[in-house]
């Protein structure tokens, strides 16, 4: 950031003070223009009094490449007098001997072998001496404490380009501006120095060719210290958006230049010299690279001629990865949709270029329809929704993919309570399916649609059928095991709630044999409503607290707030009013948040107007609306908590 704008940085300068305190050589490490040079000046202005030897800042960005030098630049700088006949290092030591000093070697990206041998050696020949070096790679030094210095907080980021820019922030969101920018204090500064920050080409060759002229001069300079491998990989990984993992760094990025055996190594020099970040979770390690980061390499990548082969080779592999996962979905559902939450941005950008090319739709088609669980059992109802459409719109060709696609938007649908799109999304399905590859789940979602119109003979009908089918086929999930949901629905609206009970406790034992955790949430959600008409309360506590658990685990919204309406009958009945009110008013304000009518079962519904109109006789109009109010304003997290709790705070 400007010299004389600084803003934030207050843990980063704590903390590497206090690194300093016990490690003898710190060096701070970040991609280019986030600042480290900046935060390591402010920081050794901070830290003069501590050192009665001096803190001296060297800058070597334009530094030569050998070791005389460079002691000499450092030697000049401390103002060592140099005696003929007596060596430049030997003189630098014994000036630095006495006091407690403290060296900042800034910018040794391009001396970074050198610069490593000259600290060592002053390191092991001056005992009280502490070196903060300022690089976009590590020295390598034994004992070299390496500290990561990342993008601006959001609120320090707008600040300062609110500081900077003033007046010419009108019509401009500055947050959304600043995470365009990964919050990178040179890249804030060279926007807002245009005359439309908005607009301003941080990328614009500048004028001069300093490094921090603009942000391809700034990466042009990490691009140097690459070797031909690493360039290469730069510019192929620029076509992941979010994070990605080896494998597919492996299947993307490995052609020609660049072996599949050579890319692990070939990440780790990039991750060295800062121009990847590492992230490591449940499902492994994954790197990023920052958005600008990946504007440079998609410039390079364009010059190599390799954008549209990278973009394929992107959507083949992503293709591939959701067939495989709608295999290991049957299975190991939590470790899919784990891994595909992560996989998210790199899924749309696929979906994306299918849907950019005319002969590309159908594949892109196949890869919305083969994420049917993301769509509909993990909250994504949403995107899933949108991609259906679009797909189904843009190809209107009868085909398996776009049948299959027509099925899973009927589901969808149905989850998003919009019924009337899901029975036209079988009507076109049943049009299209000459060869009756989707009968059964047609048969599955239009008893769906049967049951939540309240027609029981409807829906046991259609869904005998689906059932036979499933069963025929050897389809468990998502054919068979869900049809339980259907059945035991219709026994609860018939009023046969201990069938109901039976029912269920079958499949739930089925899902355990099979490993289906999702369906499981649905069957401990209808459980609970059984458990509570038969006046069980304990047991129906129990189902509830077991469903929402289940549904926090997968993201799933709409099952959370099914139970927290269910949790609210039931309290309801235990006249705990309060916490009643509460579950009622926060599950009201995230279907308005949702923008979608609850889909849920007439008894339900039936069971929810009770309990207002219960609520609102015990405690009065005023009282109620007060609590329904503060649970709107609870947010759906907390209100689960305190289901789960079975609180009011």
């Amino acid at each position: 950031m400007r010299a004389d704008v600084f803003v934030g940085r207050q843990t980063e300068l704590d903390e590497v003070s206090a690194l300093l305190s016990k490690a003898r050589h710190v060096t701070l490490t970040g991609t280019a223009g986030v600042g480290k040079t900046c935060l390591a000046l402010r920081l050794a202005r901070t830290l003069e009094s501590e050192f009665p030897g001096g803190v001296h800042v060297v800058d070597l960005s334009d530094a030569p490449g050998d070791l005389t030098s460079l002691a000499g630049m450092l030697a000049d700088v401390i103002g060592v007098d140099r005696r003929p006949g007596v060596p430049v290092l030997e003189a630098l030591v014994n000036d630095l001997v006495p006091r407690r000093s403290l060296i900042v070697l800034d910018t040794c990206d391009r001396v970074v072998g050198t610069a490593g041998i000259l600290a060592g050696l002053l390191l092991r020949s001056v005992e009280e001496l502490r070196i903060l070096v300022t690089s976009r790679q590590r020295l390598g030094l034994p004992g070299e404490h390496l500290y990561q210095v990342d993008g601006l907080r959001p609120d320090d980021a707008v600040e300062l380009l609110t500081i900077l820019a003033d007046r010419r922030l009108d019509g401009v969101e500055p947050a959304e501006l600043c995470g365009r920018l990964d919050n990178l204090p040179l890249a804030i500064e060279l926007a807002a120095a245009g005359p439309d920050p908005a607009t301003t080409d941080v990328f614009a060759a500048a004028a001069d060719t300093r490094r921090h002229s603009s942000m391809r001069a700034a990466y042009g300079w990490s691009h140097e210290l690459c070797g031909p491998q690493e360039r290469l990989l730069w510019a192929r990984a620029s076509i992941f958006d979010g994070t990605f993992d080896l494998e597919a760094a492996k299947d993307v990025c490995a052609a020609d230049g660049l072996g599949a055996d050579e890319v692990l190594d070939t990440l780790l020099g990039l991750l060295d010299k800062s121009v990847l970040t590492r992230e490591e979770g449940e499902c492994g390690v994954r790197y990023r690279m920052p958005g600008t980061v990946r504007a440079f390499g998609a410039g390079w990548l364009d010059l190599l001629g390799e954008t549209d082969e990278m973009r394929l080779r992107h959507r083949d592999h992503f293709l591939a990865l959701s067939a495989r996962a709608e295999m290991g979905w049957q299975c190991q559902q939590l470790e899919w949709y784990r891994r595909l939450v992560l996989e998210c941005a790199n899924v749309r950008q696929a979906i994306e270029y299918c849907y950019s090319r005319p002969d590309e739709r159908r594949k892109g088609l196949d890869l919305v329809g083969n994420l049917w669980f993301l769509w509909a059992c993990c909250g994504m109802h949403a995107p899933g929704n949108n991609f259906l459409q679009q797909g189904l719109d843009l190809d209107p060709t009868p085909s398996p993919e776009r049948i299959k696609a027509l099925w899973v938007h009927a589901w969808v649908s149905i989850q998003r309570g919009d019924l009337v799109r899901a029975e036209r999304a079988l009507a076109e399905c049943v049009a299209e399916d000459s060869h009756g590859y989707a009968t059964a789940y047609v048969s599955q979602f239009q008893a769906h649609l049967a049951v939540l119109r309240g027609d029981v003979g409807e829906a046991l009908r259609l869904i005998r059928n689906a059932r036979v089918r499933h069963r025929s086929t050897g389809n468990v999930f998502p054919g068979f095991l869900p049809t339980y949901t259907v059945v035991a629905t219709a026994m609860i609206l018939a009023g046969n709630h201990g069938q109901a009970v039976s029912v269920l406790q079958e499949g739930r034992e089925l899902c355990d044999s099979c490993g289906d955790q999702w369906t499981l949430i649905r069957l401990d959600l209808l459980l609970a409503l059984a458990e509570h008409l038969l006046g069980n309360s304990a047991e129906a506590v129990v189902a509830t607290h077991d469903s929402l658990r289940g549904a926090r685990l997968f993201g799933d919204t709409f099952s959370m707030l099914e139970a927290l309406e269910v949790s609210a009958v039931i309290a309801e009945a235990g006249v705990d009013d309060a916490l009643a009110a509460l579950l009622l008013g926060a599950s009201y304000a995230a279907w308005t948040r949702a923008e979608v009518p609850p889909s849920r079962s007439p008894m339900l519904t039936s069971l929810l107007r009770t309990a207002k109109l219960r609520l609102r006789g015990r405690m009065g109009r005023a009282e109620f609306e007060r609590l329904t109010g503060l649970g709107a304003s609870t947010g759906l997290e907390a209100a689960v908590e305190h289901a789960l709790r079975g609180t009011f705070p």
